[in-house]
């Protein structure tokens, strides 16, 4: 909540539950492509899922970190 003042009359201002859901998605994004990226490092490791597989996940975590490095030069994580 923050407080406006305009030519002598105070305002409360609020974030609507929208705004803060919006607002903390970048949060969930980052963390579930640092979770994917783990995984797919322990999917090499271990060799869990056919090669095919494995390149996918490779490439949904790279494309995670990706998005989330965007973000972040956006303004939207603070890193």
């Amino acid at each position: 909540m923050s407080v406006l003042e305009v030519g002598g009359e105070l305002a409360l201002l609020t974030r609507p539950l929208p705004m803060r859901v919006a607002l903390a998605l970048p949060y969930l994004v980052g963390s579930l492509a640092l979770v994917t990226t783990a995984g797919a490092l322990l999917a090499w490791r271990y060799r869990y899922w056919s090669l095919r597989a494995r390149i996918h996940q490779t490439v949904l975590a790279l494309l995670g970190l990706a998005f989330s490095w965007q973000l972040s030069m956006l303004g939207f994580l603070p890193v």
